[in-house]
């Protein structure tokens, strides 16, 4: 098939969705598709063969695009439905594969040019804005509409998690939906690691990823100030962040900070992030806001690591209580959580093996990229019922 792959991020980067893409890229084209990738103006380059990568002009007053909704994303959205639209019109495409808000470029391009899509849902767009600003509900509103709406129309959707799912199940006429979970990110590459990182004693706890307010950073330090306090060699290490951000908790934690027991390490290169892991004791994903699975756990669960996690449906839909201490999202349960993986070396190698074992079952690339392929075997546009029918509802179930 020949695929136009609609990717609203700065592609690539080193967090979550631009790697999930990635990844996704890299499984089309091994099953012999040929794609167009469009991605926003930022990012760096990435050779993949039998994929074409394009990129949107760069909007007027943009000079970063932030991670969540933004103004800034929303004109990057607008030049990218300029350049799909274009680049339907000039080419012959069986499908779009579209992510996240994509989607609503794709549901446009259908009728236009009568080129089916897929949806492509790694959040729920709607979810986000709220959690981003309440104020923002309304709009929230119209958003959630326009998801049902992209969903019935769309030959099938992609989810992440199974609460995403559940949430497609509900709207999509033929119910093909499908579960795609993220996979483990576990490169060894060593070389020039930060000396914050490789030089850190004691009992390491580590967190990796962006600062974002739903990542529960403040819940982690928090609950790292009390455990600080009667433990005297456990250090935290916080691997990624901007420089914004990594200034912003700085000052928060100023004391334990002075003390060498909260350390700042900066981002590292997604290849590195085996070797990364590799320097933890016990490893933290703190996040409290959102209903997808932070694709950090996979590679946490991978490293043999044990994992300290909030009891949210974020992290449940995924991992039990066998393999990571699962905690309510508050500080005092939080330390107990950490304290009860530092006094216990037994308990962590037995949740860090437990972990390892259930990720190299369930999560690995293998059945990552068979999960793709038998969705995209299965759908209604290789029979060709869309093109025929490009403004009317599907007219072949796929199973």
């Amino acid at each position: 098939m020949k695929i136009l792959f609609l990717a609203p991020q700065p592609f690539f980067t080193n967090r979550g969705t631009p790697i999930a893409v990635r990844a996704a890229l890299q499984a089309l084209a091994a099953q012999g598709h040929t794609v167009d990738v469009l991605s926003y103006h930022e990012g760096q380059d990435v050779q993949i063969e039998s994929v074409t990568h394009h990129r949107t002009a760069k909007p007027p007053f943009v000079k970063r695009v932030p991670i969540g909704p933004s103004w800034q994303k929303a004109l990057c959205d607008l030049a990218m439905t300029f350049k799909a639209i274009s680049m339907a019109r000039r080419n012959s495409y069986d499908v779009v594969h579209a992510v996240e808000e994509s989607a609503f470029i794709a549901w446009l391009i259908r009728p236009l040019f009568g080129v089916p899509y897929i949806f492509d849902m790694d959040s729920l767009m709607s979810l986000q804005i709220i959690e981003k600003n309440k104020l923002l509900t309304p709009i929230a509103w119209a958003f959630s509409w326009m998801e049902r709406r992209t969903v019935k129309r769309s030959q099938g959707v992609l989810a992440v998690c199974p609460a995403l799912v559940d949430e497609a199940m509900r709207h999509h006429p033929t119910g093909n939906v499908a579960l795609l979970p993220d996979i483990p990110f576990t490169g060894s590459e060593a070389d020039n690691l930060p000396e914050a990182l490789t030089q850190a004693t004691g009992t390491r706890l580590m967190y990796v990823g962006n600062l974002e307010t739903y990542q529960g950073i403040d819940l982690m330090l928090d609950a790292f100030a009390k455990v600080a306090d009667t433990h005297h060699d456990a250090v935290l290490l916080i691997v990624g962040g901007s420089p914004e951000h990594i200034g912003q908790y700085k000052t928060k934690t100023a004391a334990l900070c002075t003390q060498g027991r909260v350390v700042f390490v900066g981002p590292v290169p997604i290849d590195s992030l085996g070797a990364v892991l590799g320097f933890a004791d016990i490893l933290v994903s703190p996040r409290t806001q959102g209903n997808n699975t932070p694709m950090k756990v996979y590679s946490y669960l991978q490293s043999g690591k044990p994992v300290v996690a909030t009891r949210l449906a974020t992290h449940t839909q995924v991992m039990g209580d066998d393999v990571c201490v699962l905690v309510e999202p508050d500080p005092n349960a939080m330390a107990d959580g950490m304290t009860q993986l530092i006094e216990s070396p037994d308990t962590r190698q037995k949740i860090g093996d437990a972990g390892r074992e259930y990720v190299q079952r369930e999560f690995s690339e293998q059945r990552f990229r068979q999960r793709l392929q038998d969705f995209y075997n299965n759908l209604p546009c290789r029979t060709g019922s869309d093109r025929s029918n490009p403004n009317g509802d599907h007219q072949t179930n796929a199973a």
